[in-house]
């Protein structure tokens, strides 16, 4: 029965030449040890014949899984390194016959050393084509390295053969390199997405507040952390941000780790996306498809399943280029269209048509719920806008009672509710001055938020721009929360929302007595309750009763209604 398979760069192989490899494939190896010495000799007489390197992957029953004809640096990332199957027999061993007649490789280079990391061995033997001076045939045995600059470490060199008799058992990694594997398959079976971050900053509080605000938009998404490497920005690394170096140590780390995805704390450009998945070999997304993707999965009605899809096609249009066969040609010819066109053309025309239609969706989206204002406009609406996750749905029900279950999702991680909810809010009870408003919740914001998320949303965003007032809300539990205040009222004016503003501290039963001084003094106006212990509601709603003031009557404009409140 065939046990291995012959991968990498078999194309061109003569089929005496192939069927050695394969037969090569078939030998068994000593499960009590490392190698068959016999085996690797005759892997070295065609190493010398190909002029290439071989390498085995082999199990631990001494099975080959399959043979790697040419450097592994050279991979491919469309075709599989890892074996596949049903079932993983248990831990692998890599042995490589590299180098010339005269020069043996015995130490794997920086990015051979970072695909043989993907294959999570135990072990891995290398070993020249030809033997030394004396017969000597020298080999090395290095196992991954858990901590340093060099991805694996050697363990010992010395005679092929004496290698080769060596036990599993014997060959020992490093503690921190068990745990690490230990702990990488355990990630494996509990984890979506294994995700490392790149982060770009000086150092101080600022990165590491963007930073942790970025581990909580990965665990919003439903991927898990497993490390980051961070850099200060320098000229020297120009538009690519990270310099080469750095980007080797995050890939280094990144296997380390076992993670399958890149995250940056950055916008990229699609060069940028490109140079930083050629020398990661991973997968790479920024900060804004990261955001796109949690609105994608928070989405629920069927007008903000329709922003999202704008959204993203608007991202991905111009990062089109580079993905898979988006070169080849199509088919073409004498009278049709010439030499072809390329699939990157159809690609890009097909997004173009689609986002002509939502385009056109999103424009009777707006004029829709411009309909719907224009009947509620006897009745004063005001808006629940700021920072995501700053308790914004639960002061909605709160405020209006809504019963447990059946209010707006509240939930303790970003972007947790995206479409808009509005409700009606009774102020003064059954008194003479008793007054009825509409409460909107809108979409949360954040920092650096990309343009064209918010052009996407700006139908959503309806509901804070045509308010009669604002009612910005702040965690003061935050330390943050003077940054976060200063970003949502830039986003407002970049809106161009000019309605009265008023500023509520909300959580003040989680924040010490000196953060509410503190507000005071930034903040002179400002608002104190906490949306969870019902405090401070009862003089929130009180101030409600007259904010924002009511302007007096228009004769001259008998169109308008007297109880609109204006800007």
């Amino acid at each position: 029965m065939k046990q291995g398979v012959l991968v990498g760069r078999t194309a061109g192989l003569r089929p005496s030449e192939r069927r050695r490899l394969e037969q090569i494939c078939h030998r068994r190896h000593p499960f009590d040890a490392l190698a068959d010495e016999l085996t690797l000799h005759r892997l070295a007489a065609l190493c010398l014949r190909l002029e290439t390197p071989l390498t085995l992957v082999v199990d631990d029953r001494g099975v080959c899984r399959f043979l790697w004809v040419g450097e592994l640096d050279g991979a491919p990332s469309s075709e599989p390194l890892a074996p596949s199957g049903r079932r993983r027999e248990g831990p692998y061993r890599l042995i490589t016959c590299a180098g010339t007649a005269r020069h043996a490789l015995l130490q794997p280079g920086e990015r051979e050393g970072l695909m043989g990391l993907d294959l999570n061995p135990t072990c891995w033997l290398r070993f020249g084509p030809s033997p030394g001076a004396g017969g000597r045939w020298p080999a090395s045995l290095s196992v991954p390295a858990g901590v340093g600059a060099s991805a694996w470490s050697c363990l010992r060199e010395d005679d092929l053969a004496t290698l080769c008799g060596l036990a599993p058992e014997e060959v020992a990694p490093d503690q921190d390199a068990e745990t690490l594997v230990g702990s990488r398959e355990t990630r494996d079976e509990g984890a979506r997405d294994r995700v490392f971050l790149l982060s770009l900053g000086d150092g101080g509080q600022a990165q590491e507040r963007r930073l942790a605000e970025l581990e909580g938009l990965v665990s919003s998404a439903g991927g898990l952390v497993l490390g980051n490497v961070r850099q200060r920005p320098s000229r020297q690394n120009g538009p690519n941000l990270w310099g080469d170096g750095k980007l080797r140590e995050a890939a280094l780390e990144a296997r380390r780790v076992g993670a399958n995805l890149v995250v940056t704390d950055r916008e990229l450009s699609p060069l940028q996306a490109r140079h930083l998945e050629r020398i990661l070999d991973l997968p790479v997304s920024d900060r804004s498809e990261l955001i796109l993707d949690i609105f994608a999965q928070r989405a629920a009605s069927a007008a903000g399943r329709l922003q999202v899809e704008l959204a993203q096609l608007r991202y991905r249009l111009p990062r089109l280029t580079g993905r898979g066969l988006s070169l080849s040609r199509q088919g073409g010819g004498i009278g049709t269209r010439g030499p072809g066109e390329t699939q990157l053309e159809k690609d890009r025309r097909a997004i173009a048509r689609r986002l002509e239609r939502l385009q056109r969706d999103v424009q009777r989206l707006g004029e829709h719920r411009t309909r719907l204002r224009q009947q509620r406009s006897d009745m004063a609406r005001l808006a629940l806008v700021g920072y995501t996750n700053a308790g914004k749905s639960s002061l909605l029900n709160t405020l209006t009672g809504a019963p447990a279950g059946q209010g707006v999702l509240a939930a303790d991680q970003l972007f947790a509710t995206l479409d808009p909810t509005t409700r009606r809010l009774h102020l003064g009870g059954a008194s003479e001055g008793a007054r009825e408003i509409l409460i909107t919740d809108t979409v949360g914001f954040i920092e650096d938020l990309p343009p064209a998320l918010l052009e996407a949303f700006r139908s959503t965003v309806e509901e804070a721009l045509e308010a009669d007032g604002l009612l910005i809300v702040v965690d003061l539990g935050d330390p943050a929360w003077p940054e976060q205040l200063k970003a949502v009222e830039t986003i407002m004016d970049r809106l161009g929302a000019d309605r009265p503003r008023l500023v509520i501290g909300n959580q003040i039963d989680r924040c010490p007595s000196t953060e509410l001084e503190r507000a005071q003094a930034l903040v002179p106006d400002m608002l104190f309750v906490s949306a969870t212990s019902n405090l401070g509601l009862q003089h929130l709603c009180q101030r409600l009763q007259e904010w924002p003031p009511r302007p007096p009557a228009l004769a001259e404009a008998p169109c308008q209604h007297s109880e609109v409140f204006s800007p």
